[in-house]
């Protein structure tokens, strides 16, 4: 996996944020997937989104929860804290004061 990009842009994202219907779920969890999710200063990824969870919570910074649709060793870029792989999404984002 490549290194996150660290930029003073505001936080956006380079792929699609759409809602996804709750119905469709069940696709998703039988392709090779892990979960990631980032902050400003850190980043967690993880076959449990549980663990990731965890993890991020500890940091105690606002992060932002992404599904994405390979393996968890797989190499692909991160851009704006975003992973860039097709069909990745948001599964939440989490605002800490």
């Amino acid at each position: 996996m490549k290194g996150l990009e660290r930029s003073s842009e505001q936080y956006t994202y380079d792929v699609e944020t759409k809602p996804v219907a709750i119905e469709s779920v069940d696709q998703f969890m039988e392709v090779p997937h892990h979960y990631y999710a980032s902050s400003y200063c850190t980043w967690k990824t993880g076959y449990s989104l549980v663990e990731v969870i965890k993890h991020m919570e500890k940091e105690g910074n606002s992060y932002t929860v992404w599904y994405v649709p390979t393996h968890h060793d797989a190499n692909y870029e991160i851009k704006r804290y975003a992973p860039q792989v097709e069909g990745a999404f948001v599964l939440d984002v989490v605002v800490k004061n």
